[in-house]
């Protein structure tokens, strides 16, 4: 009969030429036999099959793999499928690999920011970003850098909660917060400026908004992602002033020619 080494040998090179040929579920078959563990992993992945991917870090279990079956979770709409999230937490967690839970809570800080205008759970996973940062030992620098953010995005998200009980209070918060210079790392600073337009538009306040609005455009902040185009022209017409066109309005329309010069030119080619 073989002997163990000799089987593992040939079972590596069937492995290789599997993965070489591109079949990927029989190299990563071979690989497990022979022992490689996280060549099988590499080899799964470029399956894409989440379902065994998740399977074989389960009882692969090596931190290595569980990171690498992490790794290519996120590079999934995990966002859109909590299933997905508490895998990716889960791997990481196993294999102690803080600095990357870290990250990850990070990144899902800035998906509740950037699609859902949601600061109070973004102040959550802040939070659980910094208690792994922490964890993984992370720099002086970088620890300081999260406290700073926390505490701009609790700010804000105190602020929203304001705007229903006390909207002076509210006011005088986004004031505060658009003289901080380091804003832009925290928070996005188009929201903090429609919040106060939402709130003077509430108050029938069209001078006011206006003001609030043009000090947007003077910042160069786009107004499309913040404001409804209706509400802005809204306003423009109530203190009687023409409404301000989008640099992107313009690019768009140029883009828009762009594509019918070429249409044309094509139709004249025929």
């Amino acid at each position: 009969a073989m002997d163990a080494a000799a089987r593992a040998n040939l079972l590596l090179r069937m492995a290789k030429l599997c993965k070489k040929q591109g079949s990927f579920q029989l190299a990563c078959k071979k690989f497990t036999q022979a022992g490689d563990k996280v060549k099988a992993m590499k080899c799964l992945l470029k399956c894409g099959d989440t379902e065994k991917i998740a399977f074989f870090a389960g009882t692969a279990r090596q931190p290595e793999i569980y990171v690498l079956a992490a790794n290519y979770m996120q590079s999934l709409d995990w966002h859109n499928d909590p299933e997905i999230m508490k895998q990716i937490i889960t791997f990481y967690s196993k294999a102690k690999a803080y600095d990357k839970l870290s990250a990850f809570y990070d990144a899902c800080a800035q998906v509740e920011i950037d699609e859902y205008r949601d600061y109070e759970k973004a102040v959550g996973a802040l939070r659980e970003s910094h208690k792994f940062l922490v964890k993984a030992s992370g720099t002086a620098d970088q620890v300081s850098e999260l406290d700073l953010r926390i505490s701009l995005v609790e700010r804000f998200a105190e602020a929203r909660r304001l705007a229903k009980t006390d909207a002076d209070k509210m006011v005088q918060c986004c004031q505060e917060l658009l003289q901080e210079e380091d804003i832009e790392a925290a928070v996005r600073v188009g929201d903090v400026y429609a919040q106060l337009v939402e709130h003077y538009i509430t108050q029938q306040d069209n001078v006011k908004a206006h003001k609030v609005i043009e000090q947007m455009r003077q910042r160069q902040i786009i107004l499309s992602p913040y404001l409804d185009k209706e509400l802005v022209e809204q306003v423009y017409a109530a203190v009687g002033e023409p409404v301000p066109r989008e640099e992107n309005e313009n690019a768009a329309d140029e883009v828009g020619d762009d594509i019918d010069e070429e249409i044309r030119s094509e139709e004249g080619d025929d």
